[in-house]
């Protein structure tokens, strides 16, 4: 029987397309759930993301971030910042995922190569301020009844989406 453990599926064959990962930055914008924070930082070492920016989320329980990020927490810059401090290389572009008026269809618009994605907050989205600071946004198109989702997951489906756009 073949062996199903990532471990042994992600051999140095296939590890290459994981190389591209390291021109996306990943921002959670106020976020409330500690374990949110945790699993966009595991999302963000599964794409070898430059890093993972922080804002406003300081009231967060650090050690429910590092249970639910595991081993991911010593593989992906973590930088905890106030909204105030925040700066992104200027490279790179600043992507709202949320449904704000005039957002494009994640699957109908071509993702930057450099993107520093921002995630917004649980309950009330993205900030105004860094809404206004993004050059686009995107939304996941939801066919369904339901029409939203938990923020990590809709996290992976647009990283995941980058991913397959720029893996090149």
């Amino acid at each position: 029987m073949a062996e199903t453990h990532s471990k042994y599926f992600f051999i140095d064959s296939n590890e290459s397309q994981l190389k591209n990962g390291s021109d996306i930055i990943i921002i959670t914008d106020n976020f409330s759930t500690p374990e949110n924070i945790g699993s966009i930082i595991r999302l963000a070492a599964n794409v070898n993301a430059s890093k993972v920016i922080v804002i406003g989320s300081e009231a967060c329980r650090q050690s429910k971030v590092k249970k639910t990020a595991g081993a991911a927490i010593g593989h992906v810059k973590v930088v905890w910042q106030e909204a105030d401090d925040f700066t992104i290389p200027e490279e790179y572009e600043l992507v709202a995922l949320e449904t704000a008026e005039g957002a494009e269809d994640i699957y109908n618009c071509k993702l930057p190569l450099k993107m520093a994605i921002v995630l917004g907050n649980e309950k009330y989205g993205i900030s105004q301020p860094m809404l206004d600071a993004c050059k686009k946004s995107i939304y996941i198109p939801m066919p369904g009844a339901i029409k939203s989702m938990n923020v990590s997951h809709a996290a992976a489906v647009c990283i995941f989406e980058w991913f397959r756009q720029n893996k090149g």
